[in-house]
């Protein structure tokens, strides 16, 4: 978002806060936090977005703004902030509200129920699976758990262990109590899509699809998944997408009027941003129906990684329009090629031949803070010059820092590797080219790994 911005001819400066190693890269700022609680950040990056005199805020990610931060833009400040209120981050923040919502205004979703209790979970499961031998559930945490609270199963075993998880101390000390409650939907079969709609309250327009492949491995990858994830290919924040995506866009009409359109018009005007669907369609009748899965309040990641490089509109002046409540006065035109982006995590780290024990690798365990090098004939350290200047695409930082004037890895999802092509095919090889071979012959770091089939149209998502 922060590149689509600066990007914009009447855009001076793009402010970037946490911020990592790819602010750099595209000639922006990264302002650090000092304060502790999420509270009193919110209150900081007002008092800095007032400093720098900016013109617009924007928040990323969902944890801020269901912590409240567009609520205390507009009390506190002149500067203008386009994103969700507090109040009706619901969608994203609770699954089983939203769920909720969505069945009350005539919105199509899977068969689910909601739950406390994770025992009554796990029989209202086992009944399922007794009057339907031939489908399967997904247990979702109700709350945000970092893309990682939901799982796709295949056998009632599989559903089981996944209440299980998401009901277990560990899992809600690490994500903030995302499990307490759980939501259990039938596993539909079709075409996932990523939906994008953009509204300023009244007006909602189309903004862009993508397919996400949110499963760490390919299905057909059963060694890791089998050993040390009990056997459930676990979700992620995304290893990859491409855009546009094909089903989604013969069923933009379709999903705006059915899905977008009654989502934002039954919240009376409350909702200003960007909504991000997760849908399935599912062919019933010789006719495809999108059924949503999910609902992001906020940009996806990684597919505005795919998306965002095919905008030709200005990203500022769609995003000003959005804060005016002039949006249907905004340009919002796309480009025709096809764009692929490639995510390389912190893998599982290997010694003599054998998987080092403990660490499963992302989105469990991983080694941190390993310097990112160029590999084939040179292998010098990257500085701060960044990756830019050694492939052919664009390279974003998903978490990277600098260390002594070097950059290194700082999270399970480490870069995103993107190209454009004028089909699939093209933007696909060119994608991965820049990861395994690119003009200084490629990117490494230790434990390095990435999903070899973004890009497939019949790869497992």
């Amino acid at each position: 978002m922060a590149h689509a911005f600066s990007e914009s001819e009447k855009v001076d400066k793009v402010y970037v806060t946490p911020g990592n190693g790819g602010v750099y890269e595209y000639g922006g700022e990264q302002v650090p936090l000092q304060e502790d609680t999420r509270e009193e950040r919110i209150l900081e990056i007002i008092e800095k977005a007032e400093e720098l005199d900016t013109d617009l805020a924007v928040p990323g990610p969902e944890g801020w703004i269901s912590a409240g931060i567009v609520d205390e833009f507009r009390s506190r400040s002149d500067v203008p902030i386009v994103g969700p209120t507090r109040d009706v981050a619901f969608l994203e923040t609770s699954k089983c509200d939203a769920k909720d919502y969505l069945k009350s205004i005539g919105v199509r979703v899977p068969i689910y129920e909601n739950f406390e209790d994770p025992e009554e979970a796990k029989e209202w499961a086992k009944q399922f699976y007794q009057e339907n031998p031939d489908k399967n559930l997904v247990p979702k945490a109700d709350g945000i758990a970092a893309g990682k609270g939901a799982f796709v199963c295949g056998s009632l075993q599989e559903t089981l262990t996944a209440i299980d998880k998401i009901s277990s101390e560990e899992f809600n000390e690490k994500f903030d109590d995302a499990g307490r409650r759980i939501e259990v939907e039938e596993r539909l079969d079709g075409r996932e899509i990523s939906y994008f709609a953009i509204t300023d309250g009244e007006e909602v327009r189309f903004f862009g699809t993508a397919r996400d492949y949110k499963r760490r491995f390919p299905d057909s990858d059963h060694f890791f998944v089998d050993r040390y994830f009990d056997g459930i290919n676990p979700n992620t924040g995304g290893m990859g997408s491409y855009s546009p995506e094909e089903m989604g866009e013969k069923l933009k009409d379709k999903i705006m009027e059915e899905i977008a359109e009654p989502t934002v018009e039954n919240l009376k005007g409350e909702y200003q941003g960007v909504l991000h669907f997760v849908l399935m369609a599912t062919k019933e009748d010789g006719e495809y129906k999108p059924h949503v899965l999910e609902i992001n309040v906020r940009d996806g990641d990684p597919e505005a990684q795919s998306r965002l490089p095919r905008l030709e509109s200005d990203m500022y002046e769609i995003y000003k329009s959005v804060s005016n409540r002039e949006l249907d006065r905004a340009d919002i035109t796309w480009s025709p090629e096809y764009c692929v982006a490639v995510c390389v995590v912190s893998g599982r780290p290997w010694s003599d031949g054998k998987p080092v024990e403990g660490h499963a690798g992302y989105p469990g365990e991983y080694y941190s803070k390993q310097p990112i090098f160029l590999k084939g004939e040179r292998k010098e350290r990257i500085g701060k010059e960044g990756i830019g200047e050694y492939v052919n695409g664009f390279v974003y930082h998903n978490g990277t820092d600098f260390h002594q004037g070097y950059l290194r890895t700082r999270g399970g999802r480490v870069l995103t590797f993107v190209n454009k092509g004028k089909n699939l095919a093209e933007a696909k090889e060119r994608t991965y080219s820049d990861i395994e071979d690119g003009d200084g012959g490629g990117i490494h770091f230790s434990f390095m790994d990435f999903r070899k089939d973004v890009g497939e149209e019949e790869g497992s998502i």
